[in-house]
């Protein structure tokens, strides 16, 4: 017995002790983790670093699962920030395989796919990413997390930023801003804001970039964030040598070049030391450039970006150029040139190699090829010219058309405007594809489609500007525009028209108890019925925040009548559900009354505004047209006189809110 109890005692403090030590591992593993993520964006090498010796040493034993997937998490996002794409594909798919059959690590699981679509952008696979991103973001709606909708959209700028996409970009990055505010997490609303600040670089909208590049930088530095440093002082020189100033753009490339040096970022380094020598070269310090120009050799063979491998080209011909090595430059340069035939645009740096190409020959005394070279030089570098101030026009344009949009409709959010440019991207892509299709069979009709594409493209635009986002109804400006079309076939043809006005009875109430989003459904639900049981010809427009106004062509009072009856029936038979599950319904007051061709928008609008206010006083839920006998003006007048002061509280308020949405859609 005295054994047995030896034996037992014996068991239990071995496997006290193994239980001890698995449990002391575990907190070193999550330890070093923790390490990791403060370091993240600041010295990502030594992130890796970390991480790799997590791999050598703990990561072998049984770790809990959250902790590994967390592990693969952070390794992808380094390799990433370290332009290791590959590195980062099979960390992802590593933490994706573990983590895709826990419920509790969805939000882990989502954020690995996103790495790995940030991995196949950079090489490459832009349009590929753009669709998984959109199952993604569908599907994460349900997991009711802003921090990762904010990721996404933010993942989702990067695509159309790497397509230069940059308008659809920009209300990417504004929708991911959006939903990040919303997690009070400093860090990623900052990330986001950096890389809008870039976006806003590329379309020239140099103020605003200005303010949200110095603000980032200001909060990466406090935080001693070094990489994230880095990228926002390579937007900051991006944007003064746009804006002409070399000067600047020098000192904030050699700042960039520091931090690089300290982290040890031979990537970023490489490239840096190509601009710093760009913008030597094209100051006349050739010495320095020189100089610059000889640190990128070593780090050549890491560079896959042909933006980066064209200019490294351009300027070690040009170092042998200024040498007087003029056949080591025709040797360098002979073969780029002929491999840049078949791509179907060209860099500034690429265009250049045929001057290069021409100083040398001359230099060399065959002036006939010197002469060849550089005509082909002048034709490539006018249309390249061309282009370039196309683009720089059209950025403009976008800039204004994404206010325009914002400015639309006080409702409007981001996220639709992104769905609206990226509605556009797709029909404009198609529609490219056609333009291509049809000028390889009939090249003369070229220039006939390039005019269609562009009154279709005007269309477009002049549908949104006319179009109520939230309902996708009509506007008031529209409306406006259609009365004078009506009125003019009034005078000519004697062909009547009446006017509906009606108003959602209590739809204050419906916000204040159910919330705006359920508010909006009530709204659209409404527009969805009148577009399935109006007529063609009959004009409907959201005039107001729960107002809608009907255009009746062809019909005279009694048929108005009739129509706002059958409207207002079906309108109180809808079904609407509150986020509760709770369902309800909403009933209509409707003002009728005939058109007359001498009255203005405003006339008419002040004639059947006073018969919906007589509807609504004679207990809401009815149809008062212009037609009824004095009777029944008495009975408004008497209705009118028993009013209680919350009714006319009411109406005041309602007032006020139809005077906000008149004065937001005019200013827009």
């Amino acid at each position: 017995m005295q054994k047995i109890l030896k034996n037992l005692f014996l068991f239990f403090a071995i496997f006290s002790g193994i239980t001890h030590a698995s449990v002391e591992k575990t907190q070193s593993f999550e330890k070093t983790l923790s390490g990791v993520q403060s370091i993240l964006y600041s010295v990502p090498i030594k992130a890796r670093a970390l991480l790799s010796e997590l791999e050598k040493v703990e990561l072998k034993q049984n770790q809990p699962l959250p902790l590994l997937v967390r592990y693969y998490l952070q390794k992808a996002t380094v390799d990433l920030l370290l332009n290791d794409p590959e590195s980062a594909i099979t960390a992802a798919n590593s933490g994706i395989e573990l983590a895709k059959n826990d419920p509790l690590l969805k939000a882990d699981l989502y954020l690995m796919q996103l790495r790995l679509g940030q991995a196949r952008i950079l090489q490459g696979e832009e349009a590929l990413v753009l669709d998984q991103l959109d199952n993604l973001l569908s599907e994460s709606k349900k997991l009711n997390n802003p921090s990762v909708t904010a990721e996404i959209l933010l993942v989702k700028g990067e695509a159309y930023k790497a397509q230069n996409d940059y308008d659809v970009s920009m209300a990417a990055f504004m929708s991911s801003l959006e939903a990040a505010k919303a997690t009070q997490d400093a860090l990623l609303v900052e990330r986001i804001a950096s890389s809008l600040g870039g976006t806003l670089v590329k379309l020239n909208g140099f103020d605003k970039a200005s303010l949200l590049l110095d603000k980032s930088y200001q909060f990466f530095r406090e935080r001693k964030m070094s990489f994230n440093q880095l990228l926002v002082k390579l937007d900051m020189a991006e944007l003064a040598k746009k804006q002409g100033d070399k000067k600047q753009a020098l000192l904030e490339y050699k700042q960039a070049l520091q931090i690089a040096q300290i982290l040890g970022d031979g990537s970023h380094r490489f490239r840096i030391n190509l601009q710093i020598a760009d913008l030597l070269l094209q100051s006349g310090d050739t010495k320095s450039m020189a100089r610059y120009l000889k640190q990128t050799d070593a780090l050549r063979q890491r560079e896959t970006i042909r933006y980066y491998i064209s200019k490294y080209n351009y300027l070690k011909a040009n170092q042998s150029l200024l040498s007087g090595n003029f056949q080591g430059a025709i040797d360098l340069v002979t073969p780029l040139i002929t491999g840049q035939t078949e791509l179907a645009r060209l860099y500034r740096t690429e265009i250049d190699l045929y001057l290069v190409a021409s100083k040398a020959h001359f230099g060399l005394g065959d002036y006939k090829n010197a002469y060849l070279t550089l005509l082909d030089y002048q034709n490539r570098f006018n249309n390249f010219s061309a282009d370039e101030q196309i683009d720089n026009l059209e950025r403009q344009q976008m800039l204004f058309n994404l206010e325009k949009l914002k400015a639309e409709n006080q409702h409007l959010s981001w996220n639709n405007v992104l769905q609206t440019l990226e509605l556009k991207t797709n029909e404009d892509k198609v529609e490219y594809l056609n333009v291509l299709v049809v000028a390889g069979v009939l090249a003369t009709v070229v220039a006939t489609l390039a005019a269609l594409w562009i009154n279709r493209r005007r269309a477009r635009w002049g549908k949104i500007a006319n179009t109520d986002s939230l309902t996708g109804l009509y506007n008031r400006r529209y409306l406006s525009s259609q009365l004078d079309i009506l009125k003019s076939g009034m005078a000519n043809d004697g062909d009547p028209v009446c006017c509906l006005l009606l108003d959602v009875d209590h739809f204050k109430k419906v916000n204040d108890t159910h919330g705006h989003p359920v508010g909006d459904k009530v709204l659209t639900g409404i527009a969805e019925l009148f577009k399935n049981n109006l007529r063609r010809n009959d004009i409907c427009s959201r005039v107001g925040g729960e107002e809608f106004m009907l255009l009746l062509p062809s019909s005279h009072l009694e048929q108005a009548q009739l129509i706002a009856e059958d409207l207002r029936t079906r309108i109180s038979e809808l079904s609407f559900m509150t986020e509760q599950g709770d369902e309800f319904s909403v009933t209509a007051s409707f003002g009728v009354s005939a058109v007359d061709s001498n009255q203005s928008l405003s006339d008419i609008y002040s004639e059947v505004d006073k018969l919906l206010y007589r509807a609504k006083q004679n207990g809401r839920n009815r149809v008062e047209s212009s037609g009824q006998n004095s009777s029944d003006n008495s009975t408004e007048q008497a209705a009118e006189d028993a009013s209680s002061m919350s009714d006319k509280f009411s109406q005041l308020s309602r007032g006020i809110r139809r005077l906000k949405f008149r004065f937001a859609q005019h200013f827009s």
